[in-house]
């Protein structure tokens, strides 16, 4: 239990460092908040279905091949989806370095969140 836990606060604390270091940004509006609590939402969903992936195979269900593959299409298609909303709504997050990097911030904390999520639903 301790590693979810340090899973879990180490999730939240990224989120709470993303929260205050975009609001020391000029460039973040409304759009741009929408689009980071998606890209967090989105990186939740992937952890969890991660953490699915590990459980089944800490079960025996499926084997590690398998369990990397999954893990591996789950990123790609992250990106995949990360990379068309940078393209479809084009924002400041989009454009600039630090925005790009604040959205990593929010993406990792989210995968984090997910994957201590699951292992407490279960």
């Amino acid at each position: 239990m301790k590693v979810l836990d340090r899973t879990f606060s180490i999730g939240a604390m990224l989120l709470v460092i993303g929260v205050v270091w975009a609001f020391t940004m000029d460039g973040i509006g409304t759009k741009e908040w929408i689009l980071l609590l998606l890209v967090t939402v989105l990186g939740i969903v992937a952890g969890v279905v991660q953490g699915r992936l590990l459980f089944l195979n800490k079960r025996g269900q499926i084997g590690s091949g398998k369990m990397k593959l999954w893990i591996v299409g789950i990123l790609i298609v992250f990106v995949a989806l990360k990379v068309a909303m940078n393209i479809l709504i084009p924002s400041y997050l989009a454009t600039s370095g630090n925005g790009i990097w604040l959205s990593i911030v929010f993406v990792i904390g989210g995968l984090l969140l997910g994957r201590s999520f699951y292992s407490r639903l279960r």
